[in-house]
């Protein structure tokens, strides 16, 4: 049985985080962990009181966990969630929380992060180092609502390893959902080359972009028969033909850099764009231990 692991903070995009964690579990059958990570001057509590309390302490966060939990799922789906209060700053404790999970669920920013910032600092952090695929879902506030039954699942294809990656977890996430996954590749012609483009014809490079989009989707797809995959090729930025497509999906699907990312970033930045700005929950898929 798989585990996912989700952040709670008491602010309303973890519980949104929570929810949407919540109904991943039960549809895949996955244990879920709720962690909240306190201190004395980070404290969440239960109920309207959120007046500074000097002595407060393991079972005020518990107790405020539990009542976060519940006022967000309801009483009987918190009973079947494993609840983790731990004293230790919120990024640590949440990568710790994930070294052995399927999924780490995170609200796009937490308590105290300002309106304009599309993505707290501890999302970003456990976006850069979390070992396992991390998701980042919004509030209804911000884009659209996650649905039990999801409809269209966005991947975004570049032809690297890690994108093949991302496609096999979207064809895995889809399956249980019976939704469409809808593979996306971007090309454009080469800025060296585009003086000379009207002499190379661009079409040259359409083609070689399917031929690189059909043996992707091939490559990761194997004999899957039971998910329907649609491939669509765009002209422009990878970012923007992923955000676009975006708009009309319930889910979006990145590896967390590709083929044109330095070796040295944790994070490309096609992931890192589709990260802060696609309404829908984003999922970005990290590099495997040792490449």
């Amino acid at each position: 049985m798989g585990r996912i692991v989700v952040g709670v903070d008491g602010s309303e995009h973890a519980a949104a985080a929570l929810r949407w964690a919540q109904r991943e579990a039960e549809v895949h059958g996955h244990d879920l962990t709720a962690l909240l990570a306190w201190s004395l001057f980070n404290q969440v509590h239960a109920g309207r009181d959120v007046t500074f309390q000097p002595d407060y302490g393991q079972a005020d966060a518990a107790a405020a966990l539990s009542a976060t939990i519940e006022g967000a799922v309801g009483a009987d789906a918190a009973a079947r969630i494993r609840q983790i209060a731990v004293c230790d700053l919120p990024a640590p404790a949440l990568l710790d929380a994930a070294r052995d999970a399927d999924l780490l669920v995170l609200g796009s920013r937490g308590l105290g992060q300002l309106r304009e910032f599309l993505l707290g600092s501890i999302s970003q952090t456990c976006l850069h180092h979390a070992p396992c695929p991390v998701a980042i879902v919004r509030t209804t506030d911000e884009g659209p609502a996650a649905t039990h039954d999801r409809g269209r699942i966005v991947v975004g294809i570049d032809g690297s390893e890690l994108s093949s990656s991302a496609l096999r977890w979207a064809i895995e996430e889809a399956r249980p959902h019976g939704a469409t996954v809808e593979a996306v590749h971007a090309w454009h012609v080469p800025y060296a080359v585009a003086s000379m483009a009207a002499a190379m014809q661009p079409a040259l490079f359409e083609d070689s972009a399917r031929e690189l989009l059909d043996r992707s989707v091939e490559a990761a797809s194997g004999d899957v028969t039971d998910v329907r995959i649609e491939r669509v090729l765009v002209s422009g930025s990878a970012a923007d033909a992923i955000l676009n497509a975006a708009e009309r999906a319930d889910a979006v699907v990145v590896g967390s850099r590709g083929v044109g990312g330095f070796r040295g970033l944790l994070l490309g930045s096609v992931s890192h764009q589709v990260a802060h700005h696609a309404a829908c929950p984003v999922v970005v898929v990290p590099l495997e231990q040792g490449e």
